[in-house]
């Protein structure tokens, strides 16, 4: 059912967003008040016809929401000179840079943003900036609608199969303010999706001999007793690794991102021993799945404890160098501070989009990557013949299987988090191991699936639609069918 309504609502949204419907038919009858000077600055449609354009052998339609006009040429055809066919009111004219444009006539170069500003007669003027990309329509065509729907300035797309990326999208843009495109190589706040990586690090060090899954981490003997000592419950004395990766450990409090006051300013060393000192037990009994940050930010600080490096540090030099990754970091708090080609995030709500903490979070929610980085990694997870696993197929299955014996808050069985991927899902039964993130000015997902075609969505702000990760998670399968 969730399929249906899926596809036909979003259906009925790309009907509406076409700017073939956007404003008034200007051929109904005169009015009355026809005769008084137009005020209509408005751009009703555009597109880019097969008929005037001598390389096309398709006609390409726009989607376009307020002044932003999206639309995507084929993958092979210039985007350097191509004649736009729109409508404006008969007395309205066209111009870019202060030159006229004739629809369907004056060829124009699309290869970087284009500012259309139509003038009535009356003077009145708007402007609209087309954003023409080179791409698959059947792919881009999915995200025009739900970006518009859900007020996303920019999105990254990025698809693999057997093991090579086929496909990446890049729409809208990275910084509104400074009107930069999103691009390839974009970087994005991968949020929830940082704890794959953080799992990567434990797997990681396990493989090395460096700590065994079922280590415990508090008290004596845990990993870290030597930095928070033993004064606890046995509650805490008793969490595993494969605890805190599955988030079965029964914490209740997060102190990475919390919703309550008192962890603010400070490191997660801090945060780990505030909260270890203010809940006598961590909550609820392990065994219960309970997603919780605080698990993940644990685990961060055992990456550092056991190899003695920074955590994204360790993932750089240990993880990501050595299969020729680069375009994956620790995120910043600092807007002013973002690396070069990051993207800004934007947040809806009234909400901060850098009010999470994500350089103490980063192994919760701070990690940044390109979606080409993530599809390179994921090339090393995923089983294949064509690239080399960083893992052994025993290691692989540790962490996509879900541990044994959970339970939800009800008692019931929960089968469906692995070590910390999600696993299971119950209405796409393609994908063998997934996850997505939120984070206030962020929305992503990415997924494997059963077929070695694996794909990644990153978004640069997040609408608090109750249904947007569904539209995200059905988007990305109806992406991966088509490889």
């Amino acid at each position: 059912m969730k399929l249906t309504l899926k596809h036909f609502s979003i259906l009925l949204l790309a009907a509406g967003l076409l700017l073939a419907g956007c404003s008034k038919d200007s051929t109904e009858p005169e009015s009355e008040v026809e005769s008084e000077v137009s005020k209509d600055s408005s751009l009703k449609r555009f597109s880019f016809q097969a008929a005037s354009n001598t390389t096309l052998n398709v006609t390409c339609t726009s989607y376009g929401s307020g002044n932003i006009i999206y639309i995507t040429v084929p993958e092979e055809v210039s985007l350097s000179s191509l004649v736009p066919t729109f409508t404006v009111h008969d007395s309205s004219t066209v111009t870019i840079d202060g030159k006229k444009v004739v629809s369907g006539v004056t060829a124009v170069d699309f290869s970087k943003t284009v500012t259309f500003k139509v003038t009535s007669e009356a003077g009145t003027a708007s402007s609209y900036k087309v954003l023409a990309r080179n791409g698959r329509s059947n792919i881009d065509n999915m995200i025009y609608p739900f970006m518009i729907k859900h007020d996303i300035p920019g999105i990254s797309v990025a698809v693999s199969k057997d093991e090579e990326t086929v496909y990446v999208g890049s729409y809208g843009f990275s910084n509104e303010e400074k009107e930069i495109r999103v691009n390839e190589n974009t970087l994005f706040r991968l949020a929830s999706m940082s704890k794959q990586h953080t799992a990567i690090a434990i797997m990681t060090l396990m493989e090395r001999g460096l700590l065994d899954i079922d280590d415990t981490v508090f008290g004596k003997g845990g990993i870290m007793e030597e930095e928070f000592g033993d004064n606890m419950s046995r509650a805490w004395k008793n969490i595993t690794l494969r605890d805190l990766l599955s988030h079965s450990s029964g914490i209740a409090q997060d102190c990475i991102f919390p919703s309550v006051s008192g962890y603010g300013g400070m490191t997660v060393e801090q945060r780990i021993a505030r909260l270890l000192q203010t809940q006598e037990n961590p909550g609820y009994d392990i065994g219960r799945f309970s997603y919780n940050n605080s698990n993940f930010g644990i685990l961060g600080r055992v990456v550092e404890t056991v190899s003695g490096m920074d955590f994204m540090e360790f993932l750089k030099k240990e993880v990501y160098s050595p299969i020729g990754i680069e375009d994956i970091y620790g995120g910043s708090n600092d807007r002013n501070k973002t690396r070069e080609n990051e993207c800004i995030y934007y947040a809806q709500g009234g909400k901060d989009a850098y009010g999470n903490d994500v350089e103490a979070g980063v192994a919760a929610g701070g990690v940044i990557a390109s979606t080409p980085a993530l599809m390179k990694l994921m090339a090393h997870l995923d089983y294949g013949t064509k690239v080399p696993d960083i893992f052994k197929k025993e290691t692989l299955d540790l962490m996509y299987t879900a541990k044994e014996g959970m339970k939800t808050s009800s008692g019931a069985a929960w089968n469906r988090y692995g070590l910390g991927w999600r696993v299971n899902y119950p209405e796409i039964t393609s994908w063998e191991a997934y996850h997505g993130g939120t984070l206030a000015g962020v929305c992503t997902i990415w997924a494997r699936s059963k077929k070695n075609v694996n794909g990644v969505i990153l978004c640069n702000s997040r609408s608090y639609d109750k249904g947007i990760d569904d539209e995200m998670w059905f988007i990305l399968e109806d992406i991966q069918k088509l490889f």
